[in-house]
């Protein structure tokens, strides 16, 4: 039993490295680059994508899969953003109209957190 075990490792651990292009990947990146979407699903407590990019005037689909209710809101004392409440497996949006870097999170669960940057 052992032997297969170490055999099926080995043959994993083949695989994992071959396929791919021969280059080197040369980038080093302290943050995750922001992805281009149309589109912020929760699910477990979590926004995805995180960061998110859209350009000025998009409309952005909420999509809640949890049972809790949620909002994205914009941090901040004057928020020009905000989704409404969310309810669990329903779907809401939110326009974003200007340009900058923003930080949300929901107000049912403060520790939620996102990152949307918004392009001309």
């Amino acid at each position: 039993m052992r032997h297969a075990i170490l055999a099926a490792l080995a043959a994993a651990a083949l695989l994992a490295g071959c396929g791919g292009d021969d280059k080197a990947d040369t980038t080093t990146s302290a943050t995750p680059a922001a992805a281009a979407t149309n589109a912020i699903d929760i699910e477990e407590f979590v926004f995805e994508p995180d960061p998110v990019t859209v350009k000025a005037g998009a409309k952005i689909t909420i999509r809640n899969a949890d049972k809790a209710p949620h909002t994205l809101t914009e941090e901040g004392q004057s928020p020009s953003f905000d989704s409404g409440t969310i309810k669990g497996r329903k779907a809401g949006s939110v326009t974003f109209a200007k340009a900058g870097t923003f930080k949300y999170y929901c107000l049912f669960h403060p520790t939620m957190k996102g990152t949307v940057t918004v392009t001309q």
